[in-house]
C-alpha cells in the first residue's frame, strides 16, 4: 500500500486533468499561499479564475503576477501576462506602464554583482520607451516541433524567447539542414533579417513548448518615431547583434579574435545611400572601406572599347573598397547602388590605426586581393586584364 503523501499543488493537477476546475482552483490557492514564488501554479490559478468566469480576480491575479516577475527581473514573461489581462480587459493599459516603469527602476537600481536578467535592447530603454515597445509586442505561442520560421522566407520581424527553447538550423549543399545552436528564454532571433535584407537567413523550430515575443520592422518604426532616442539603441544593438556576425563571416575579418572584431566594428558609422548612387568612380582618391548592410551595390570598370562591364553586384555582408586604401592608390572602378541601401564605412584614418594593432588584418587584405584579381581575369578579356590589374576598388 502506497502511503505517500500527495502534495497540494499533484491534487490541483489533478483535479484539473479530470475537468474539476473550482477544486483545482482550491488547491492551487492553497499552494500558492504557501509557495509565493512559484509562477507556473499562480499562473495556472489565474488561468482557472478566468475559465471560471470570474474576470475580475483573474485579472487580479495576472497583474500581481506580472509584477511579482517583474519584481525578479523576468520582463518577457511579465509581457506575456500583460497581453493576457488585455484580452480580457482591453482598457487595462495601465499594466504596460506599471511593467515598464518597475523594469526600468530595477535595471537602475541593480548592483552590478546582483544576479539580474538584463535583456538586450530592452534594458537600455527609458520608462517610457520601454512602455511603447511592449505595446507593439505580440505574442504566440508554438507547439513542440512547430516551424517558427524558414531559411529563405521574407520576413522582417525580430523575435524573442519567453519561454521554451528553439533549433536553429541552416541549409547546406545537398538539401541536408545542418543544426547551429539552440536558444532558450531571454534570447533573440531574427535579428540578421530584421536589420538587414528582410530575408530569413535559417530555419527556426520549437525544441519544447515555446512562447515568443514578436515585433515587426514596420512596428518598430513607429515606435522610433516617438522616441527618436531609440535610434541610438537599436544602432547599438546592431552592432553588437549583427555587425560581429558580419566581421565573423567575412574572409577579410574572420582570422580576428572576438574582442579584435569588436575593437574594429566600432570605428564603423552608418550612412543611408538613395538607390543609383555613385559612391566613387575611377581615380578617385580611396578614402573609405564600406559594407553593406542591407541593399545593393555594383562594381563596374570599363573596357578598351569604352564598354560597362560589371565585375560585382554586392550584397548583405559584402564588404568593398578595401583594396585601394590597403596600397593607398586611386579607385579604378565605378561603385554604385542599384537600390536605397544602407553601408557601413571605415575610413582610411580608421583602418590606419587598425593595421598596426591587427597584423592578420593586413594578410587577409592581401589575399583578398589576389582572389579579386583572379575574379577579375575570368570577367575581362586577357588584353584587359593589365589594364584592370588594379580594378579591385
Amino acid at each position: 500500500m502506497n502511503n505517500k503523501k500527495i502534495s497540494l499543488r499533484e491534487e490541483a493537477e489533478r483535479a484539473f486533468s479530470h475537468g474539476e476546475w473550482k477544486k483545482a482552483l482550491e488547491y492551487f490557492q492553497k499552494h500558492c499561499a504557501q509557495n509565493p514564488k512559484d509562477f507556473r501554479s499562480h499562473l495556472k490559478m489565474a488561468e482557472l479564475l478566468e475559465r471560471l468566469n470570474r474576470k475580475g480576480e483573474a485579472v487580479q491575479a495576472y497583474q500581481k503576477l506580472a509584477e511579482a516577475y517583474v519584481q525578479d527581473g523576468f520582463l518577457l514573461q511579465a509581457i506575456s501576462i500583460n497581453k493576457m489581462i488585455l484580452r480580457i480587459a482591453p482598457s487595462s493599459g495601465d499594466v504596460s506602464a506599471r511593467l515598464a516603469q518597475l523594469y526600468t527602476e530595477k535595471v537602475h537600481k541593480t548592483k552590478p554583482l546582483r544576479s539580474f536578467h538584463h535583456i538586450p535592447l530592452f534594458s537600455e530603454l527609458d520608462e517610457k520607451e520601454l512602455q511603447s515597445l511592449i505595446g507593439y509586442l505580440q505574442v504566440k505561442n508554438f507547439r513542440k516541433g512547430a516551424p517558427i520560421c524558414r531559411e529563405g522566407e521574407e520576413g522582417d520581424s525580430l523575435f524573442i524567447i519567453g519561454r521554451g527553447e528553439v533549433a536553429i538550423t541552416k541549409q547546406v549543399p545537398g538539401g541536408k539542414e545542418m543544426w547551429i545552436r539552440n536558444l532558450g528564454g531571454g534570447d533573440f532571433f531574427g535579428e540578421f533579417g530584421f536589420f538587414t535584407d528582410r530575408k530569413r537567413h535559417a530555419s527556426v523550430k520549437a525544441e519544447t513548448e515555446c512562447e515568443i515575443l514578436q515585433i515587426s520592422r514596420n512596428e518598430l518604426e513607429k515606435v522610433v518615431k516617438a522616441h527618436p532616442r531609440m535610434m541610438e539603441v537599436l544602432q547599438k544593438f546592431f552592432k553588437e547583434r549583427v555587425l560581429d556576425l558580419f566581421l565573423a563571416l567575412s574572409p577579410l575579418f574572420s582570422s580576428l579574435t572576438s574582442v579584435a572584431r569588436e575593437e574594429i566594428f566600432k570605428r564603423f558609422r552608418l550612412i543611408k545611400v538613395p538607390g543609383k548612387t555613385l559612391l566613387f568612380k575611377e581615380g578617385d582618391p580611396p578614402n573609405s572601406l564600406y559594407m553593406i548592410k542591407n541593399g545593393e551595390v555594383e562594381i563596374l570598370t570599363q573596357n578598351r572599347q569604352g564598354k560597362k562591364v560589371c565585375l560585382a553586384a554586392l550584397r548583405s555582408g559584402n564588404i568593398f573598397g578595401e583594396i585601394s586604401l590597403l596600397f593607398n592608390k586611386p579607385r579604378t572602378a565605378y561603385a554604385k547602388t542599384t537600390r536605397p541601401s544602407e553601408l557601413l564605412e571605415l575610413t582610411k584614418e580608421d583602418l590606419a590605426v587598425c593595421l598596426p594593432r591587427f597584423p592578420k588584418l593586413q594578410s587577409a587584405l592581401k589575399e583578398l586581393s589576389l582572389k579579386r584579381l583572379s575574379r577579375t581575369r575570368e570577367i575581362l578579356s586577357q588584353p584587359e586584364v593589365e589594364k584592370a590589374r588594379e580594378v579591385m576598388v
